[in-house]
């Protein structure tokens, strides 16, 4: 105990004051860093044991449209068809928990972030999740509400959350399960972590290796206790399979070095006394886990879900009309349907169907010899607007959560009256047997 104290000393000396400084000047324009690091510039920082803020960490809107609010409900219902309730959990923007004065003492180009006005919209973004029935706790509120906690929520020199900052969030998750009307968590008692844990995580830092990278600057790697949760409430002779259990689907945050090197699995499972199974994927982004988990009939096991927990990294958020759209595309999709129309893809990279009429519910890819990762889908309607979706799908997702099948939902676009849609992805990248199926 002794020495995990010493290691808290030691980091919460390293987080207090900032140096003026920028770690280096190379740093202050996306110009003047390598090329693999271009599109993070440029970057706020100050001495060795600073913050460090890539560009990317730097917006200013979360709040979701009226459209994408739509969606999110729709997604809502259709995981609660399936007798799971969704719960989504956003980590806060690292600059927010940094603060102002922070920013402001760091050096490099703020734009006039202002932490209020991101904060507002960060706040906006929880309470559409709320209303379109997602449980959803609110994480910036945790992380600011004490000093300590903000001190220690986040790694300074990696864009990731502590063991500490993922363990208050799951406990704060816990919370809005338990306040929820699950039935299975009815009767479960809330959890906390036990003060101190006898294993100890060291954080060398993704942002550590581009200080390096770019600076030549060593940053000593982080090291905090895993907090511990013992599941007081379950004798040896308890029955396992009477607790609720849990699928969590989320980023690196959630699955870091290819493992969940925070605990964000164990810190649920262990508030809730529950079964958790984590699928989450390390550069997955928001939608390549979740999406595995249903085209995989993850939700169609004989063992019912009770909950699926969404983790979403914050620099993607819940804006974008495209995921919600793929999302709802592999929860509605069901294999062996009879399509109403089926096109080829075309070689040249861009496949455009003229629906003449015809008012499809959704659409599929087929994509049986091809590893496409992007595609943009033009929603041409009849009043000449346009709407274009991004679909992502990542290489990083594991074999076992992959399909050939890429289903987007068209739900909703009737009185838009659409009329034709393209979908672009790159000349050569379709095989031969990949086809676009209209439902």
């Amino acid at each position: 105990m002794k020495r995990l104290n010493t290691i808290f000393a030691a980091f919460f000396l390293a987080t207090t004051g900032v140096d003026a400084a920028p770690l280096c000047s190379e740093f202050l324009s996306a110009e003047t860093m390598p090329k693999k690091y271009k599109k993070l510039g440029p970057v706020l920082s100050g001495g060795i044991n600073d913050w460090i803020i890539t560009n990317d960490q730097m917006d200013v809107d979360y709040a979701p449209s009226q459209e994408a609010a739509q969606l999110l409900a729709a997604v809502v219902d259709e995981f609660e068809r399936r007798g799971t309730r969704l719960a989504i959990i956003v980590p806060p923007p690292r600059p927010l928990i940094a603060g102002q004065k922070t920013l402001e003492a760091l050096e490099g180009r703020l734009d006039n972030f202002d932490v209020e006005t991101v904060s507002t919209s960060f706040y906006q973004m929880v309470g559409a999740a709320q209303e379109a029935g997602a449980i959803v706790p609110n994480l910036l509120d945790l992380a600011t509400s004490d000093d300590a906690l903000r001190d220690i929520y986040y790694y300074k020199h990696d864009t990731h959350w502590t063991p500490q900052g993922a363990a208050t969030s799951a406990v704060a998750l816990a919370e809005a399960v338990l306040a929820s009307d699950i039935p299975t968590f009815k009767n479960v008692e809330l959890t906390r972590p036990q003060s101190g844990g006898n294993e100890v995580f060291s954080e060398r830092g993704s942002l550590a290796d581009m200080a390096k990278a770019v600076c030549g600057v060593e940053i000593v790697p982080v090291e905090q206790a895993i907090p511990s949760f013992e599941t007081a409430n379950l004798g040896l002779l308890d029955d396992v399979s009477l607790r609720p259990n849990i699928v969590l689907a989320g980023s690196s945050f959630s699955n870091r070095y290819k493992k969940d090197a925070y605990r964000v699995a164990d810190a649920i499972a262990g508030a809730l006394n529950a079964n958790i199974a984590n699928h989450s994927v390390s550069g997955g982004g928001a939608i390549g886990a979740i999406e595995g988990v249903v085209n995989a009939g993850l939700l169609d096991a004989q063992n019912p879900v009770d909950l699926m927990v969404w983790e979403i990294p914050y620099t993607q958020g819940l804006k974008s009309i495209g995921m919600y759209r793929q999302l709802l595309g592999a929860l509605q999709f069901k294999l062996g349907e009879t399509a109403a129309r089926s096109v080829k893809l075309d070689a040249t990279g861009e496949t455009k169907i003229m629906l003449d009429g015809l008012t499809p519910k959704r659409m599929a890819f087929y994509l049986p010899d091809t590893k496409l990762e992007r595609i943009k889908v033009d929603l041409r309607f009849a009043d000449g607007s346009k709407q274009t979706l991004r679909l992502v799908r990542k290489k990083h997702v594991p074999v076992a959560l992959q399909s050939d099948w890429w289903a987007v939902s068209l739900a909703g676009l009737d009185e838009r009256k659409l009329v034709s849609i393209t979908a672009r992805y790159g000349a050569g990248k379709a095989g031969s047997m990949s086809k676009i199926h209209l439902y």
